[in-house]
């Protein structure tokens, strides 16, 4: 196809009606007319040799290609928004610009929610969408454009990822206020003759607890294993298991009500890292976004 013939905005349209499944919700985005936005979906049909949303009823479902196609578009736009965000200074009152973050639910409650108020504020016409990533897909959804950046743990940088470790929070052991264990200090042997819940956010992964009792020469029994923790606060609740966890995510969520001791053996600290291009920085968008993220290390 000769890009020079295709006019690049109707990638813009392709987007909206994605992601609102509607041709007037996406001309009410888009500041145009509803006639004006059929026009344009009726070139991006011809151009992909597609229906791209076909209706059904009263609704408006995307076509398997165009599902196909909903991820390079956006990328391509996200690319083609900073290329022109690096080009000039980012103004947060004015600016309408959107910010794609990958992250799991513990590091937006640690890490975002408490700066999100006065980043709102200051940024009124800014959009944030957070994208559950998981630390394997995230360095390529930076390097594809698809994520500005992710908060979460992740493997070690390369050459064009940078992580850097925001904070630093001490793990606790969690159960509940009536278990036996609750009566008296918690020792190691105790520790490792209890049942464990485990919460694995990215299933086959190995998480810092194991990895330390490992190395000490144990092997803790692990009974239950959960990718929520929203099942882990109620599974705690009705069983003698039980969770060894970050204190922040402890103190934010129902595990607050529970029972809360040391872990019985020394133990590193839970890292909150933010994974990003290592040319981030070049963009003042993002720039300004980390530089308000920056208080949350202090309030881990």
């Amino acid at each position: 196809m000769d890009l020079r013939r295709l006019d690049l905005n109707l990638l813009v349209v392709f987007d909206a009606v994605m992601t609102e499944r509607s041709v007037s919700r996406a001309a009410d985005r888009l500041a145009l007319t509803q006639p004006a936005v059929s026009h344009a979906l009726a070139r991006l049909r011809a151009a992909c040799g597609d229906d791209i949303v076909v209706r059904r009823g009263h609704a408006m479902v995307p076509t398997p290609k165009a599902v196909a196609l909903q991820h390079e578009v956006r990328a391509l736009l996200l690319r083609a928004q900073r290329v022109f965000a690096m080009a000039s200074a980012f103004d947060p009152a004015a600016s309408h610009r959107q910010f794609q973050i990958g992250c799991s639910d513990h590091a937006a409650n640690a890490i975002l929610l408490p700066a999100l108020g006065p980043l709102l504020h200051e940024a009124p016409h800014v959009r944030i969408q957070l994208l559950h990533v998981g630390r394997t897909h995230a360095a390529d959804m930076i390097r594809a454009g698809a994520l500005d950046f992710a908060l979460g743990v992740f493997n070690s940088a390369d050459d064009t990822i940078a992580v850097k470790t925001l904070a630093e929070v001490p793990y606790v052991v969690c159960m509940r206020r009536g278990h036996p264990l609750a009566r008296r200090p918690l020792t190691l042997p105790a520790y490792l003759a209890a049942g464990h819940l485990q919460v694995l956010v990215q299933p086959g992964s190995f998480g810092g607890v194991d990895q330390t009792l490992s190395r000490l020469g144990h092997e803790r029994n692990i009974r239950l294993v959960s990718a929520h923790f929203d099942v882990a606060w109620r599974a705690l609740e009705s069983t003698d298991l039980l969770l060894t966890a970050p204190r922040d995510l402890v103190r934010a969520g129902p595990g607050a009500a529970l029972r809360q001791c040391a872990v019985p053996f020394e133990l590193d600290p839970f890292r909150h890292q933010i994974a990003m291009s290592r040319r981030a920085g070049d963009d003042p968008g993002i720039a300004w976004l980390l530089q308000r993220l920056g208080p949350a290390q202090q309030r881990a």
